[in-house]
């Protein structure tokens, strides 16, 4: 007889045979739009937002660590980040991970794989207010915060994508 259990864990399973966590809808923070503010909090629980990085480019992804294409999402920003820290680009992973432990948990997976980029935890309304109904979702905002492109899912040779994008914008100065 197969449980309730075996039958959550085998569909659970399946999902990240795909290459989003769920389906993919289309977010509602749209391409050609300001991107919506924010104020979260890192894994230090010190508060950083949106504001905070006025002119500059941003790659902002939402993932979570338990998330099979996440993780492989995370090696490819961070290779953005390592390429363009130093050239007026960040890179801003929310984490969807929930509970009590969700900073531990984001702390010391972002350790184990080496991950530099900023890291802050979803509170859910910022997750609500860019449309996450699937992760990996990473958004690439301009220099004003316009929302330049934005990558459902996960697809091989992300890092190169973005970079493609982010030298066009890197050539337009302002």
């Amino acid at each position: 007889m197969i449980t309730k259990t075996f039958l959550i864990a085998l569909l659970s399973g399946v999902l990240f045979l795909f290459p989003g966590c769920a389906r993919k809808e289309a977010p509602t923070a749209a391409v050609g739009e300001k991107a919506p503010l924010f104020s979260l909090k890192d894994v230090d629980s010190r508060n950083v937002g949106l504001p905070d990085f006025s002119g500059k480019i941003i790659v902002l992804d939402f993932w979570a660590t338990w998330c099979g294409p996440c993780k492989e999402t995370t090696k490819e920003l961070e290779r953005v980040h390592r390429q363009y820290k130093d050239r007026g680009v960040v890179v801003i992973g929310v984490s969807m991970d929930a509970g009590e432990s969700a900073a531990k948990k984001v702390k010391d997976f972002a350790a184990e794989r080496r991950l530099t980029y900023l890291t802050l935890l979803d509170d859910r309304k910022t997750s609500s207010l860019y449309a996450v109904r699937s992760i990996p979702l990473t958004y690439l905002l301009d220099r004003s915060r316009v929302i330049v492109k934005i990558y459902p899912g996960y697809t091989f040779g992300l890092s190169e994508k973005i970079s493609e994008e982010i030298e066009m914008l890197i050539a337009q100065k302002y």
